[in-house]
Parts: structure tokens; C-alpha cells; sequence
């Protein structure tokens, strides 16, 4: 079960990290990758909703889960309200 866990976020992280170069470049694909990442950064920032509610249950280490569901919040609402509200470069050359 742990490798199968593994083999998700790895894939997550790179179609993540391949819809932000994708969106950072001139390619006629970036304003497709830019929805896309937007929508995947609303889904992150849902779960961490989701994980913030829940780490209100008694638990000793809550506070910590409490902060990084909440940054991880923040960090995911800036940038998919960067890569839906910036324009993309247009240098053609």
C-alpha cells in the first residue's frame, strides 16, 4: 500500500510541477495548462480544508497539522489565483 501511495504523489508532483513550466512558457498549450493548474491547486486547496477541519480531533501534534493545512491552503489559493489571473508572455520571436 506505501508504494502504491509513493508512485501517486511522485506522479502528482510532476504533472504539477509540468503544468507550471508548461504555463510559464510561450507554447500554445499554456492557456490550457493554466486552467488545468487551476484546477489542480483548488482541488489541493479543498483538501486542505478538509485536513484542517479534521485535525481538530484531540490529538497532541494538532496544532502543527493545523498550521501546515493552512499554509498549504494559502500557498495553493496564490498560485492558482497567479496562474489564472496573469497574462501569459507573448514573446514571439
Amino acid at each position: 500500500m506505501g508504494a502504491i501511495l509513493l508512485i501517486f504523489v511522485i506522479l502528482l508532483v510532476s504533472a504539477f510541477l509540468g503544468l507550471i513550466a508548461v504555463s510559464c512558457g510561450s507554447s500554445p498549450l499554456a492557456p490550457a495548462a493554466r486552467i488545468l493548474l487551476a484546477l489542480m491547486c483548488g482541488a489541493m486547496a479543498l483538501f486542505c480544508v478538509y485536513g484542517f477541519l479534521a485535525s481538530f480531533e484531540p490529538s497532541e501534534q494538532a496544532n502543527w497539522f493545523k498550521a501546515g493545512y493552512a499554509t498549504g491552503f494559502l500557498v495553493f489559493v496564490a498560485l492558482g489565483s497567479w496562474s489564472l489571473l496573469t497574462k501569459p508572455s507573448s514573446t514571439r520571436e
